[in-house]
């Protein structure tokens, strides 16, 4: 008789080559390594990604899809530089749906979601103890993801992760001129306090203020920037 009861470890899945070329040029926009202004060549990245151009390709023509860069078939591309415009544009959006996630989770939240939101502040301040931008980025991305997962509501969570990208692109200019950062951290002490004493209206307020004020610090750097084509 065929035995059927296994308990065998699952095996994940091998990230192809285009998911691993989409990961380490999306981080290295975000984090600044590659520089806004100027044409990145299509060869050049799959020269240092050792791997051939079609993988190196498909990224692009996935980040261009998100608006993160402008693509130029077969040549490279630059970095999406975003007016003043469309960021406003951008963070009406982003507190539209923010603010919606404190709505779904906070008048209902379980042990399991006070756990994790306790977790989630505890993975916050260690990733800042670091003090790398990259990391500060990552972990603010993290934070804000952790929180709209909680909704287990896929089409909220989805449209959030639609603007990720771009909302991390503007942010990173405000995090790079200033300690926001470390500000940051602030207002995300000041959400989960409210959220885990499940006040709405005083979740609402701190989410809005955060918002507003991250808007605000990638609009001032974008004022006093030189206009750049693209």
């Amino acid at each position: 008789m065929p035995q059927n009861n296994y308990s065998l470890q699952t095996i994940s899945p091998v990230p192809s080559l285009k998911d691993i070329a989409l990961t380490t040029i999306r981080e290295a926009i975000l984090t600044g390594q590659l520089a806004q202004g100027v044409m990145h060549a299509e060869g050049n990245l799959a020269n240092n990604l050792a791997i051939s151009r079609t993988p190196v390709r498909e990224a692009l023509i996935h980040l261009a899809s998100q608006g993160l860069i402008i693509y130029f078939p077969r040549k490279g591309f630059q970095i999406k530089s975003l007016t003043e415009k469309e960021v406003r544009d951008l963070f009406e959006l982003r507190l539209a749906l923010e603010l919606a996630v404190i709505r779904h989770i906070t008048p209902k939240l379980s042990a399991e979601s006070l756990a994790e939101i306790e977790r989630i502040r505890t993975d916050y301040r260690k990733a800042l103890e670091n003090g790398d931008s990259e990391v500060s980025i990552r972990a603010n991305r993290d934070f804000h993801r952790s929180l709209a997962n909680l909704t287990e509501n896929n089409y909220l969570i989805n449209a959030l992760e639609q603007i990720r990208d771009l909302i991390d692109l503007a942010s990173f200019r405000s995090l790079e001129t200033s300690s926001r950062a470390r500000e940051a951290a602030g207002e995300h002490e000041g959400i989960i306090s409210e959220i885990m004493g499940k006040s709405l209206q005083g979740a609402l307020r701190e989410m809005e203020g955060h918002i507003r004020t991250t808007e605000q610090k990638v609009l001032a750097v974008i004022q006093k920037s030189p206009a750049v084509d693209g």
